[in-house]
């Protein structure tokens, strides 16, 4: 830990850093380390090590990790994220044997980016874009951001009614 407390260590890593955005943590980018602030709550009744697996692949998936890129040691995140090593460690493993990760002895574990993760981050990309062109449509026709996020669930919800029926 810091010892001069997390707020400094914060604007340091701040001054010497590239903020990604796109994902529901933050990322801080050094050298060829990534140092990671996940937020893990654990009231919402989802194992933690299950959130912690939604982040990373989110991060990969939006491209705010890049392939190769090493992830913090179990320990040091353990650490940060105030939970359990075996946490962070069955987050990993099940990472790595979904083929996102690879863990190295000794080195840590680095992102591992297969040609469909690649396919998958350029599909969200392209969608993310495409919902920002047609959210300003609506936003510019007079509808609130309430009113849109209603019509976006209603109409996700849509099919799986149909499916259901079958």
């Amino acid at each position: 830990m810091d010892p001069e407390g997390p707020v400094h260590a914060t604007a340091r890593a701040l001054a010497r850093s590239e903020i990604l955005d796109g994902w529901p943590g933050t990322l801080y980018r050094y050298s060829d380390t990534v140092r990671m602030f996940f937020k893990l709550t654990p009231t919402t009744g989802q194992p933690l090590y299950l959130q912690l697996m939604q982040q990373i692949r989110h991060a990969v998936e939006t491209g705010a990790l890049r392939d190769g890129e090493q992830l913090p040691g179990i320990r040091t995140l353990a650490e940060e994220l105030v939970v359990s090593p075996n946490t962070v460690a069955k987050a990993y493993s099940e990472l790595e044997h979904e083929g996102l990760l690879e863990m190295r002895h000794g080195s840590g574990a680095f992102v591992c980016v297969k040609r469909r993760t690649r396919s998958l981050a350029d599909q969200v990309q392209i969608a993310r874009r495409r919902l920002r062109d047609i959210i300003e449509r609506l936003r510019e026709d007079g509808l609130l951001d309430e009113e849109i996020r209603r019509a976006f669930e209603a109409e996700l919800l849509y099919p799986a009614e149909i499916v259901r029926k079958r």
